[in-house]
This record gives structure tokens, C-alpha cells and sequence, in this order.
């Protein structure tokens, strides 16, 4: 069962990590002929097309925080469906409660940490803007 749960896991992941990235692969505005970086559109020059969208390491850092905690929160939801099995098949074992107990836990600190990762990366960006003006 849990060999199960694990692929079942894994399949989902991946599924919904390549189907935004299919999604967003589709050309948006206008066409690359000036062979420089572009962050739009078709490239058909032979010049580099930015996949990313983005030109500074301040944006890259959070579409990637962005994309981790989307799938953070998917594996989120999937380990609460799995501890409910937990507390379930425990069926009053005080072994088996303890596990779920334990499951649960860790799944809710797992979540507080997600989320506590977009508030410090904010805090981080507002306080190096706040520095970067002062000088």
C-alpha cells in the first residue's frame, strides 16, 4: 500500500509539473529576428530565447520559491489524505495512533514552513530594496 501511495504520488507530480510548463511554452507576443535576448515570443534569428520570462535574479528567485511552493502544497494535501488513512486503519492501536499523531504533525510543520518561505523571502527582498535605495 505504501509502495502504492508513493507512485501514485509520484505520478501526480510530474503530471502537474510538465502540464503548466506545456501550457506556458506556447508563444506569447511578438517575433525574435534581432538575434539579441529576448524574453517573448518566437525566436526564428538563431539569437537566445529567455525561457525563464525573466531578466533579474530577484524575479528568477520567486518564480522558482513560486513553482517549489505550488508543489509543496500539492504534496501538502496529498500527506493530510494519508494520515487520515493513518488515523483510520489505527483503528484505536495506541502503536498505530501514535504514528499518525507523529504523521500529522509533521505534515502540519511542513506546511507552516512552506509558507513561512514566501513571508521570509518577502521580508528578505523588502529589507535588501530597502538597502539597495538607502546607498
Amino acid at each position: 500500500m505504501k509502495g502504492f501511495l508513493i507512485a501514485l504520488t509520484s505520478i501526480v507530480l510530474v503530471i502537474s509539473g510538465t502540464l503548466p510548463l506545456l501550457a506556458s511554452a506556447q508563444s506569447t507576443t511578438g517575433t525574435n529576428t534581432s538575434g539579441t535576448l529576448s524574453t517573448t515570443g518566437t525566436n526564428t534569428s538563431g539569437g537566445l530565447l529567455n525561457p525563464l520570462g525573466t531578466t533579474d535574479l530577484e524575479a528568477l528567485v520567486l518564480k522558482i520559491l513560486a513553482f517549489i511552493i505550488r508543489i509543496g502544497a500539492i504534496v501538502v494535501v496529498f500527506m493530510l489524505v494519508y494520515v487520515g488513512f493513518l488515523f483510520v486503519t489505527a483503528r484505536g492501536e495506541p502503536a498505530k495512533l501514535t504514528m499518525a499523531k507523529t504523521a500529522l504533525l509533521w505534515t502540519i510543520v511542513g506546511a507552516l514552513i512552506l509558507l513561512g518561505s514566501q513571508a521570509i523571502a518577502l521580508g528578505i527582498q523588502a529589507t535588501v530594496n530597502a538597502i539597495s535605495a538607502g546607498t
